[in-house]
Protein backbone atom coordinates (compact mmCIF):
# COMPACT_ATOMS: atom_id res chain seq x y z
CA UNK A 1 0.00 0.00 0.00
CA UNK A 2 2.87 2.40 0.84
CA UNK A 3 4.45 1.89 -2.59
CA UNK A 4 1.12 2.72 -4.29
CA UNK A 5 0.93 5.91 -2.22
CA UNK A 6 4.41 6.94 -3.35
CA UNK A 7 3.51 6.32 -7.00
CA UNK A 8 0.26 8.27 -6.68
CA UNK A 9 2.02 11.16 -4.97
CA UNK A 10 4.74 11.18 -7.60
CA UNK A 11 2.14 11.19 -10.38
CA UNK A 12 0.60 14.31 -8.86
CA UNK A 13 4.06 15.87 -8.66
CA UNK A 14 4.67 15.07 -12.34
CA UNK A 15 1.45 16.82 -13.37
CA UNK A 16 1.72 19.89 -11.14
CA UNK A 17 5.48 20.14 -10.47
CA UNK A 18 8.04 22.27 -12.27
CA UNK A 19 10.68 21.15 -14.74
CA UNK A 20 13.86 19.41 -13.68
CA UNK A 21 13.26 18.15 -10.17
CA UNK A 22 9.81 18.11 -8.63
CA UNK A 23 9.29 17.55 -4.91
CA UNK A 24 6.40 16.58 -2.67
CA UNK A 25 7.28 17.18 0.99
CA UNK A 26 10.85 16.17 0.14
CA UNK A 27 9.89 12.45 0.34
CA UNK A 28 8.91 11.56 -3.21
CA UNK A 29 10.26 13.21 -6.35
CA UNK A 30 10.58 12.78 -10.08
CA UNK A 31 14.12 12.75 -11.44
CA UNK A 32 14.61 13.50 -15.13
CA UNK A 33 17.33 11.80 -17.13
CA UNK A 34 19.23 13.61 -19.85
CA UNK A 35 17.35 14.30 -23.08
CA UNK A 36 18.68 12.02 -25.82
CA UNK A 37 18.40 12.58 -29.58
CA UNK A 38 16.76 9.81 -31.63
CA UNK A 39 18.57 9.99 -34.97
CA UNK A 40 16.71 9.87 -38.30
CA UNK A 41 16.24 6.54 -40.06
CA UNK A 42 19.09 5.53 -42.36
CA UNK A 43 19.73 2.65 -44.76
CA UNK A 44 16.23 1.26 -44.29
CA UNK A 45 16.65 0.99 -40.50
CA UNK A 46 15.01 3.24 -37.90
CA UNK A 47 17.08 5.54 -35.73
CA UNK A 48 17.43 4.18 -32.19
CA UNK A 49 18.15 5.73 -28.79
CA UNK A 50 18.16 4.73 -25.13
CA UNK A 51 17.81 6.98 -22.07
CA UNK A 52 18.25 6.40 -18.33
CA UNK A 53 17.12 8.23 -15.19
CA UNK A 54 18.65 7.31 -11.83
CA UNK A 55 17.57 7.97 -8.26
CA UNK A 56 20.15 9.64 -6.01
CA UNK A 57 21.90 7.66 -3.27
CA UNK A 58 19.63 6.98 -0.30
CA UNK A 59 16.49 6.91 -2.43
CA UNK A 60 14.51 3.99 -3.87
CA UNK A 61 13.00 3.86 -7.34
CA UNK A 62 9.24 3.35 -7.03
CA UNK A 63 8.35 3.82 -10.69
CA UNK A 64 9.21 5.72 -13.80
CA UNK A 65 8.34 6.50 -17.36
CA UNK A 66 9.51 8.17 -20.53
CA UNK A 67 8.44 10.62 -23.20
CA UNK A 68 9.24 10.75 -26.90
CA UNK A 69 8.99 14.09 -28.69
CA UNK A 70 8.61 14.09 -32.46
CA UNK A 71 10.83 16.23 -34.65
CA UNK A 72 9.34 18.28 -37.50
CA UNK A 73 7.41 15.31 -38.81
CA UNK A 74 4.45 13.04 -38.21
CA UNK A 75 4.25 11.83 -34.60
CA UNK A 76 3.44 8.26 -35.72
CA UNK A 77 7.04 7.86 -36.96
CA UNK A 78 8.43 8.04 -33.41
CA UNK A 79 7.88 5.07 -31.08
CA UNK A 80 8.58 4.48 -27.40
CA UNK A 81 9.28 0.75 -27.61
CA UNK A 82 10.30 0.07 -24.00
CA UNK A 83 10.13 1.77 -20.62
CA UNK A 84 11.15 -0.37 -17.65
CA UNK A 85 13.07 -0.54 -14.37
CA UNK A 86 16.65 -1.82 -14.61
CA UNK A 87 19.37 -2.74 -12.14
CA UNK A 88 20.01 -0.45 -9.23
CA UNK A 89 17.68 2.48 -8.79
CA UNK A 90 17.39 3.31 -12.51
CA UNK A 91 14.64 3.56 -15.12
CA UNK A 92 15.47 2.77 -18.76
CA UNK A 93 13.67 3.73 -21.97
CA UNK A 94 14.21 2.86 -25.65
CA UNK A 95 12.71 4.55 -28.71
CA UNK A 96 12.88 4.38 -32.50
CA UNK A 97 12.42 6.91 -35.31
CA UNK A 98 11.35 5.87 -38.82
CA UNK A 99 11.50 9.43 -40.23
CA UNK A 100 14.45 9.66 -42.67
CA UNK A 101 14.83 13.43 -42.30
CA UNK A 102 14.06 14.59 -38.75
CA UNK A 103 15.48 13.51 -35.38
CA UNK A 104 13.30 13.23 -32.28
CA UNK A 105 14.06 13.24 -28.56
CA UNK A 106 13.69 10.75 -25.71
CA UNK A 107 13.74 11.43 -21.97
CA UNK A 108 13.43 8.94 -19.10
CA UNK A 109 12.01 9.72 -15.65
CA UNK A 110 12.48 7.90 -12.33
CA UNK A 111 10.06 8.30 -9.43
CA UNK A 112 12.21 8.22 -6.30
CA UNK A 113 11.34 8.02 -2.60
CA UNK A 114 13.57 8.58 0.38
CA UNK A 115 14.22 5.45 2.40
CA UNK A 116 12.70 5.84 5.84
CA UNK A 117 13.70 3.53 8.65
CA UNK A 118 10.70 2.40 10.65
CA UNK A 119 11.13 1.61 14.33
CA UNK A 120 10.85 -2.01 15.35
CA UNK A 121 7.82 -2.70 17.49
CA UNK A 122 8.04 -5.31 20.20
CA UNK A 123 5.33 -6.65 22.43
CA UNK A 124 5.90 -7.46 26.10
Amino acid sequence: MLKKSFVAAAAVVMVFGGAGLAQADDVVRVVEGAEVTIPPAAGGYPGRAAAVAECPAGETRTGGGAIVTAGNSYADRYHLTSSAPISGERWWAFATNSDPSNPGTLKAYAICAKVVKNPTLTTP
